[in-house]
């Protein structure tokens, strides 16, 4: 079959750029008669729509301008830094013979703030027919007019020189295409998550050992199982910060950390393979761990670490694949790293410590393996090596070093020895509140070791802590009514009464202190 003159111009248009003007043919259509062209350089994205269109009156050229509008509004949005151009192309066999100049003259915009227009071209392919747009001065804005044919050298051939020359033409295109999609196959399926789902597994497993031996909100539990616990850590039990990334407190904790591994860590292992993702996942988990040991005094677990050390691989990945990191997952990634970050500076409750270098940790991983099927350099290995290596260590001793037994406020000795008293393990909840009483400042603190003193049967001492706690806060109706109790207990009733009746007052209707003040009351008489 003759190939058209439409065809022929088509064709090598498009191959001129793709070939010889570093355009990449991103798309075409089924039909073949509309074919994408994008060119990224360092200052300004060009994207080409090319279509084969036949009109002999431009009235219909409206509604082809408004739907290729439409087109380009749905591409991802290339990097704000950069000046971007959208052209409109049509090749038509001959321009239409009324005024389409004026249509085509009219730059519409893609977006609101009219910084990315559409142009739009018309070029008519045969010999002699009305004249379109002039083609060569449309490539000369790309500096791409040299070594293009004239209308004569592409058209004026016998038919099957014709028709074999655009079919080299074509098929060098298309091929140029499924190269670039073979390759993006082959960066994102390197390698396949089976170490995410063993990890997946192993979490799971841990979790429900954890709940049918106590629970995964017990904080003694957690300690039990190799939770992160500054003080351990302290006295040599450093396999915390490893098995501490295995533990999650509570079934919330557990699904989300689990629904963002089977993500990102699937996104990893199959850009890095398993092996890479083991490294940076460990590596990433670890200095997340050191770095909550060092910033976070609470008791913690969770894989958050090593989750935040996938992010970190993807923006290793991003570093060195800029343009297909921002043409795929690229500004989803970044906009989901920012506001988990956000949030975990917001919520207090949020180990952001072990977040934030996690991330670092898995940034500095992934450049010590770096990616598989890219030239690898010795250099970025060592230098990534000797950085992670650095930030361990120096932030495990910042973390040694630093004062954390002052905290004014023990949250954590405090709830462990509140499990403690639950468990009528009286003298063990004295043991964890005396290590740190003296350098605590909240009355919470005396409350809890004035409870763990009744329970031991010491009403002096317990009486002693309730009036300190008092003292901070005399607004703390419970340790009012506790040292009104104790006084009972002491033999000294009217002082009991009293502070029973001021704790009544400072919380009416309170039924426990009701029924104990009638108690009261009933032996009085």
């Amino acid at each position: 079959m003759e190939v058209r003159d439409q065809d022929v111009l088509f064709w090598e248009l498009a191959d001129h750029l793709v070939t010889k003007h570093g355009f990449q043919a991103i798309h075409v259509s089924g039909d073949r008669k509309q074919l994408w062209l994008e060119r990224n350089t360092k200052d300004e994205v060009s994207v080409l729509s090319l279509s084969k269109i036949d009109m002999s009156w431009s009235r219909g050229l409206d509604e082809f301008m408004k739907q290729a509008l439409r087109q380009f509004q749905m591409l991802k949005t290339p990097s704000k830094r950069k000046e971007v151009h959208y052209y409109n192309i049509y090749i038509t066999s001959i321009a239409p013979v009324d005024d389409w100049k004026s249509k085509t003259g009219e730059i519409l915009y893609t977006d609101a703030s009219k910084k990315r227009p559409m142009h739009t071209k018309l070029f008519a392919s045969s010999i002699g027919a009305h004249h379109g747009d002039d083609l060569h001065r449309f490539l000369k804005g790309f500096k791409a007019e040299e070594g293009f044919p004239t209308r004569e050298d592409m058209l004026e051939h016998e038919p099957k020189i014709k028709e074999d020359r655009t079919t080299v033409k074509r098929k060098r295109v298309l091929r140029q295409m499924e190269r670039e999609r073979e390759e993006v196959t082959r960066v994102f399926t390197y390698g396949k998550p089976r170490f995410t789902m063993i990890l997946l597994a192993a979490i799971l497993l841990v979790f429900l050992l954890l709940e049918t031996r106590g629970s995964s909100q017990d904080v003694l539990a957690l300690i039990d199982f190799g939770a992160k616990y500054n003080p351990a850590i302290d006295a040599g039990e450093w396999w915390r910060l490893v098995t501490s990334m295995f533990l999650h407190i509570g079934i919330f904790h557990l699904i989300m950390n689990a629904l963002a591994l089977f993500y990102l860590g699937t996104a990893v292992e199959r850009i890095y393979g398993s092996t890479r993702f083991i490294f940076v996942y460990l590596f990433a988990g670890l200095i997340g761990s050191i770095a909550s040991y060092a910033f976070t005094a609470q008791v913690s677990a969770g894989a958050s670490g090593a989750i935040f050390g996938c992010f970190g691989a993807l923006l290793y990945f991003g570093l060195v694949h800029k343009e297909l990191f921002f043409k795929t997952m690229g500004k989803s990634l970044l906009i989901i790293l920012g506001i988990n970050l956000v949030f975990g500076t917001v919520v207090p409750m949020v180990d952001n410590g072990a977040h934030i270098g996690g991330l670092v940790g898995g940034f500095l991983a992934a450049s010590i393996v770096q990616l598989p099927n890219v030239k690898t350099s010795l250099m970025r290995s060592v230098a990534g090596a000797v950085a992670l290596v650095s930030l361990g260590v120096g932030v495990f001793l910042y973390g040694y070093h630093s004062d954390g037994a002052s905290n004014p406020l023990p949250l954590v000795e405090m709830q462990m020895s509140q499990e403690l008293l639950e468990e009528e393990r009286y003298d063990e909840a004295y043991e964890v509140m005396e290590a740190v009483i003296d350098q605590a400042e909240a009355p919470e603190a005396f409350f809890v070791i004035g409870n763990s003193e009744i329970g031991r049967g010491n009403y002096e001492e317990a009486k002693a802590y309730y009036e300190q706690a008092i003292e901070e806060n005399p607004a703390f109706h419970e340790a009012v009514y506790n040292l009104g109790y104790t006084y009972y207990q002491l033999g000294d009733e009217e002082q009991g009464r009293q502070y029973v009746e001021e704790a009544l007052d400072m919380d009416p209707g309170n039924e426990h202190y009701e029924d104990f003040y009638e108690k009261m009351e009933g032996n009085g008489q």
